[in-house]
């Protein structure tokens, strides 16, 4: 009998992986007049390219009626977590240039960004204008403590996506960017949403440039309690309106500078060391009463951390949960994702994000490098690298990966809303491999252990 019975508990835990692997990654969208995704792009960031006419007029990557959706400067408690709720309404997906400090004076919510499938990139450390500080050194800081920060505070690979505070660079931060493989982005339509106005006002600014562009990178701030307010309006209008949103994601991961990683983290305000960071539900199970969502309520296999969860779960929600900001996708997993996001980006799903990450794998660590490769031949560089916006031989740096027009494989655990990898959080993974962890366990292993623990040995 108990033969019998272990070998369907077998079965169905074999069913259940396969059944998570293709599904269970991302839920199906509960609005079925959702906005959602038309169109999800993987962005090679060799040599920095520039994106938004408004400045970079090199790839004019969009078609008629499409839009990418960005947010700067946040995150902020309120506002980003009603934007938040409002893109998830609307099945759709952004990108967030986040600034360092705020990031890891948040980390709670730029985890939720890449939770959600969005991509992150960033607005340097403190939103000081680059070209107004006295030397490179400074304007360089700005930008690599802003990566290293929102990196860490986001836990997962992000996009190496970045945007100039007040949207002026020079020429030394230019060069800079395209040796670090730091896209970077300005904008098609500004909606000035700093300025004092009401919610409609807002959204009929928007649309009007819209309207008259035909397609753009719409420039948000998601710090703003009227952009959060006046989202949901604009998500109506531009489905009304028969507007597609393109979610940007990375081809790779953003690479961190070491002596960045280790000047942030005097400011990183009690995470745990990067490489250690477990999700809360690890962590903190409910034992009586509700459980809050996203924890099943308590039971032999009830918490990401009990060390019974179905082997299910595991293929299914170690992949939701490794979204990156980035929304991005990466060679090993951005999110980022990432998406990752973030995700990709990696990303981020983050792929997400990875915001979030289109195709990969395993979510990679975070890769750094050393000051010196970070900075080797930036004066002399300045004349050798690609001009904004270009990238060698003219190759398109951008690729369709979901949507109308998606091209190559998707690889199990692909999100189903954007058609993006989506890679594996080794770290809220239970028996993931993981650098330093040891082999991944086998799914009798794995199997062993949820019957040992329900049934005893």
């Amino acid at each position: 009998m108990r033969g019998r019975l272990r070998a369907s508990f077998l079965a169905c835990a074999i069913s259940g992986v396969l059944a998570g692997s293709a599904a269970a990654a991302t839920p199906p969208c509960a609005n079925p007049n959702a906005l959602g995704v038309g169109r999800t792009v993987e962005i090679d960031t060799t040599g920095g390219p520039g994106f938004g006419f408004e400045h970079y007029k090199a790839f004019d990557f969009l078609q008629p009626k499409e839009v990418v959706l960005t947010f700067d400067d946040g995150p902020q408690k309120f506002s980003t977590e009603s934007i938040l709720t409002a893109l998830a309404e609307q099945c759709t997906r952004a990108t967030f240039f986040s600034i360092g400090k705020m990031a890891l004076g948040y980390p709670e919510i730029i985890r939720e960004v890449a939770k959600g499938g969005h991509t992150i990139g960033t607005h340097t450390w403190s939103h000081k204008p680059i070209a107004k500080l006295k030397t490179f050194e400074e304007g360089r800081d700005e930008i690599e403590r802003g990566v290293s920060a929102v990196r860490r505070a986001a836990g997962v690979p992000i996009s190496p996506f970045f945007r100039f505070p007040t949207l002026v660079d020079t020429k030394e931060a230019i060069a800079y960017l395209g040796q670090r493989n730091i896209a970077m982005f300005s904008t098609d339509v500004d909606s000035f949403d700093f300025k004092l106005q009401s919610a409609d006002h807002l959204v009929k600014g928007v649309m009007d440039k819209l309207e008259k562009k035909g397609k753009g990178i719409v420039l948000m701030h998601d710090i703003h309690k009227t952009t959060a307010k006046a989202l949901p309006l604009l998500l109506t209008a531009l489905k009304s309106k028969g507007y597609k949103i393109v979610h940007l994601t990375a081809k790779n991961a953003v690479e961190t500078v070491a002596e960045f990683d280790a000047a942030i983290e005097k400011d990183a305000k009690g995470l745990p060391v990067a490489g250690a960071e477990r999700p809360t539900s690890s962590v903190v199970k409910t034992v009586s009463g509700e459980a809050p969502p996203g924890e099943n309520a308590s039971g032999p296999a009830s918490s990401e951390g009990a060390a019974g969860a179905t082997a299910a779960r595991t293929a299914g929600e170690s992949a939701e949960q490794g979204k990156t900001a980035a929304g991005t996708t990466t060679e090993a997993t951005p999110a980022a994702a990432a998406a990752t996001p973030g995700g990709t980006t990696f990303v981020p799903t983050q792929s997400a994000d990875t915001q979030n990450a289109p195709t990969q794998s395993a979510s990679p660590q975070n890769v750094t490098v050393t000051p010196a490769e970070a900075t080797k031949n930036v004066t002399a560089g300045a004349a050798e690298a690609p001009a904004a916006g270009k990238v060698e031989g003219n190759a398109s740096p951008v690729a369709t990966v979901g949507g109308p027009g998606a091209t190559g494989s998707i690889s199990a655990g692909s999100d189903s809303a954007t058609g993006r990898a989506t890679p594996v959080d080794a770290e809220s993974s239970p028996g993931s491999a993981s650098p330093g962890s040891g082999p991944a366990k086998s799914l009798s292993e794995k199997f062993n252990e949820i019957w040992e623990m329900w049934f005893g040995k």
